[in-house]
């Protein structure tokens, strides 16, 4: 086999494998590391208080492909006042939150589940309704709002999602482990897009390789055996 590559073409193809092989690397490494944070156990802690009156909240939300509200209330465990969902609606309509002093009177709540950071606003967050308890965020500052200025002063910036919850559906409804109570909330990406997008830049770089040689081998660089010039 006789090989004469173009020095200039055979730079930049250079690179360009290189590029799209790390890419694939990189996207099976995002795979991995997604993988085993879903596998491991999570820190769980222990949440134990009492539901502050008329703190009830719908919030719109989206996992795992699904838009769904949350039942939202706040949650005084003498030393802090915590936010956290306690169902999980999934119907395109906000449901009505049960507002004022007479809604869940000081019930004691006790959960097991994870502290959350909560995400912020973006673009596309529709516009919250203070007063009918609508909100799109789970934004602990603004629900705050909404509560007398002595336990509002002692909301915390994290959310408490527990570990299970109630999720209602067409009607339907049961107690079943909480999609927002995970280590990783990347739910855009699952581990398995990522190995799908690892296969698409490695055969990029090989595509790219038979391109290559293939453009050698037309131009007469690249014989396989004497007198193959044709």
């Amino acid at each position: 086999m006789k090989f004469h590559p173009l020095p200039v073409l055979s730079l930049f193809t250079l690179i360009s494998l290189v590029v799209l092989v790390c890419l694939g690397n990189w996207q099976y490494g995002r795979f991995l590391e997604k993988l085993a944070m879903d596998e491991a156990e999570p820190a769980w802690a222990v949440m134990d208080g009492t539901v502050v009156p008329g703190s009830e909240s719908m919030v719109y939300s989206y996992v795992d492909g699904s838009a769904a509200w949350r039942r939202v209330v706040a949650v005084d465990t003498g030393t802090e006042v915590l936010f956290t969902p306690i169902e999980v609606i999934y119907q395109v309509e906000p449901p009505t939150p049960c507002m004022g002093p007479q809604c869940d009177s000081g019930e004691r709540l006790a959960a097991r589940g994870l502290y959350q950071t909560p995400k912020g606003r973006n673009a596309f967050s529709g516009t919250d309704s203070p007063e009918t308890g609508i909100f799109y965020t789970l934004d602990p500052a603004v629900l705050a709002k909404q509560l007398p200025e002595d336990v509002a002063a002692r909301v915390e910036g994290h959310v408490f999602e527990p570990d299970t919850i109630r999720l209602s559906e067409n009607g339907r409804s049961a107690v079943a482990t909480n999609p927002f109570a995970r280590v990783r909330m990347d739910d855009s990406l699952p581990p398995q897009r990522h190995i799908g997008y690892a296969i698409t830049w490695w055969g990029l770089a090989i595509a790219l390789l038979a391109v290559y040689f293939a453009f050698h081998h037309q131009k007469g660089r690249l014989r396989f055996r004497k007198g193959s010039d044709a």
